[in-house]
C-alpha cells in the first residue's frame, strides 16, 4: 500500500484461556504456536505495520515476540475484555504512527491459526475500492475476521459505553462484504478439530 494510505494490523492477545483451561496462544500450531502463526499470517499479506497487545506481566509472550516484525502493545492492567486491548493498540498507533484519515486498521482474534492472508488481502483490495468504509469478511452468511475499520472510527472505539463492544459499530455502520473463513480457538476440542483439518 502507498505511503499515504497505511494500513495498521491489532492482534489483542490479552484472554485468559478460561474455556481452554490453559494458555492456548502457545499451545503448538504446525511448526509454532498458535500466535505465531496468526502473527506470521499478517506478515504474508500486505497490511504495513502489526500491533501485538498482551499483559505486561506475559514476560513468556514477550520473549517468544522478540525479533518478530511486530509492536508490542503491554497491557497494565490487564484489560478485562477485546474491545479495552484494541483501544490500547489504536491510542500506541496514534502515538507512534500519526495515522492519517486515509489510514486504516484491522483487528482479528490472537487464537485463530486458520487466520488467512489471502482474506487479508482481499479486505485491504475492498477497502481500497471503497475508501471509508467498514470491511467484513463473510462465510455462509456469518461474519468472520479480520474487520477493518477507517481510521476515523478510532475515536468512536475510545467513546463506547463500557457495554458495548466492536460489534456495535459495525451494527449501526453500512458494511462492505469479501469471502472468508476463519475459526478460532476456544476449547479444548476446538484446538483438536482445526488440528485434525490440518493434518
Amino acid at each position: 500500500m502507498s505511503p499515504t494510505r497505511r494500513s495498521f494490523a491489532i492482534i489483542p492477545a490479552c484472554g485468559e484461556s478460561r474455556r481452554m483451561g490453559t494458555d492456548k496462544l502457545l499451545l503448538p500450531w504446525q511448526s509454532s504456536t498458535i500466535l505465531e502463526t496468526v502473527i506470521d499470517a499478517w506478515r504474508r499479506s500486505k497490511v504495513d505495520h502489526i500491533f501485538v497487545v498482551i499483559p505486561q506481566e506475559r514476560t513468556d509472550l514477550q520473549r517468544v515476540l522478540q525479533g518478530l516484525p511486530v509492536r508490542i502493545v503491554l497491557a497494565d492492567p490487564r484489560p478485562s475484555d477485546m474491545k479495552g486491548s484494541i483501544q490500547l493498540a489504536l491510542k500506541a498507533i496514534e502515538e507512534q504512527c500519526a495515522p492519517s484519515p486515509a489510514d486504516a486498521w484491522l483487528v482479528a482474534p490472537a487464537d485463530m491459526p486458520t487466520l488467512s492472508s489471502k482474506t487479508i488481502d482481499a479486505v485491504l483490495e475492498a477497502a481500497q475500492e471503497h475508501s471509508g468504509s467498514i470491511v467484513v469478511p463473510v462465510n455462509s452468511e456469518k461474519r468472520g475476521h479480520p474487520v477493518l475499520l477507517p481510521w476515523h472510527v478510532a475515536n468512536s472505539v475510545q467513546s463506547l459505553p463500557s457495554d458495548q463492544g466492536i460489534n456495535a459499530l459495525l451494527n449501526r455502520s453500512p458494511l462492505i462484504f469479501v469471502n472468508g473463513e476463519q475459526l478460532d480457538v476456544d476449547t479444548p476440542a476446538d484446538y483438536r478439530k482445526l488440528r485434525d483439518r490440518k493434518h
